[in-house]
Order: C-alpha cells, then sequence, then structure tokens
C-alpha cells in the first residue's frame, strides 16, 4: 500500500519536469520572435556565423591590408594615391542619404577595380546590419556589388545598400521622415 503513494508522486514530479521544459521552450521562441520582430541586430550576429578577420581587401586599391591599418591609416593614404579610381564611382550629389558617420555624399560604387581580387566586390549594408564588428567577416551579410546597389563612403567606409537608400529617398520624398 505505501509504495502506490511515492508512485503517484513521482508521476506529479515528472509531469512538472515537462511541463517546466516547455514552458522554457515557449519563452526562448517567444524572446526570439520578439528580437527578429523588432529586427534586434544583436541577436541577428550571434545567430549568424563568422569568422574573425585579419586582414581586408581594399576595394580602392586591391590590396590585402591589414585589419589595423584599414581602420587608422589605410584609407587616408589609399586615397591619395588613387584619388582618380575613385572619381570612376560617381557621387551622388541628388541624394537625401548620407554617410552616417561624417554626412558626406555617398559614392554608387562601380565594381570597376584596378585589378581583380577575391572579396573586394562585396559590402555589408551598415543600415540592414548597423552591429557588425569591422574586425569580422558575416559571410551570411554580404551583398554582391551590382554596380547600382552600393552606396558608399570611402573615407569613414560607411556601406549602404540600394534597396535603403531607396526606401530613405521615398520617405524623404512623402516627407515622413
Amino acid at each position: 500500500g505505501g509504495g502506490s503513494g511515492n508512485g503517484g508522486d513521482d508521476g506529479g514530479m515528472g509531469l512538472l519536469i515537462i511541463l517546466g521544459i516547455c514552458f522554457c521552450f515557449v519563452v526562448v521562441f517567444v524572446f526570439v520572435c520578439y528580437c527578429l520582430k523588432q529586427n534586434d541586430e544583436s541577436i541577428t550576429c550571434i545567430l549568424s556565423s563568422y569568422e574573425s578577420i585579419t586582414w581586408i581587401p581594399c576595394y580602392l586599391c586591391c590590396e590585402k591590408i591589414p585589419i589595423s591599418s584599414w581602420h587608422s591609416s589605410h584609407r587616408a593614404s589609399c586615397l591619395g594615391r588613387h584619388k582618380a579610381v575613385l572619381m570612376r564611382h560617381p557621387l551622388e550629389h541628388k541624394l537625401v542619404t548620407r554617410c552616417g558617420k561624417c554626412s558626406g555624399f555617398l559614392r554608387r560604387w562601380t565594381s570597376y577595380r584596378i585589378k581583380r581580387m577575391e572579396g573586394n566586390n562585396t559590402f555589408i549594408c551598415e543600415v540592414c546590419h548597423p552591429a557588425t564588428d569591422p574586425c569580422k567577416r558575416y559571410s551570411d551579410f554580404e551583398v554582391i556589388n551590382t554596380d547600382i546597389n552600393r552606396f558608399n563612403c570611402f573615407t569613414c567606409d560607411y556601406d549602404v545598400c540600394g534597396k535603403c537608400v531607396h526606401k530613405n529617398e521615398e520617405r524623404k520624398a512623402w516627407n515622413i521622415i
């Protein structure tokens, strides 16, 4: 007789454990859905794959540049040496969308390059993915440049995709901004 009472308690405890596990799954599911709905970039970056990098392909001079130089001195010196190449990428004076770092005009970055180099014809839109670490490569977020979809400030290394530029321009045209 006494053994059957303990069996009932074990069944109740098992049910509580199962309900607890189900509750945890529901909470995690709701949290992920909420973050994705809010377009929470930090969650997106956590869920996406990335790799740490030590160099970056310069999209102006087409050389492999150490990350430390890319963020400190390379872009300024490269710009001085390759001004003629930079001018092949039209400055878009008519766009309302500007560089998110210096507020300067953006260039429509074409696929023209001094020479072919793997990896220097892709970019990550900083409006779509603002929380990316520039010392890491997020291949899931990379967009291939099609000559009409990359708007760039080389000085600041700031990129905006064509979709974001067009959304911003439409909002401005309707005075929504």
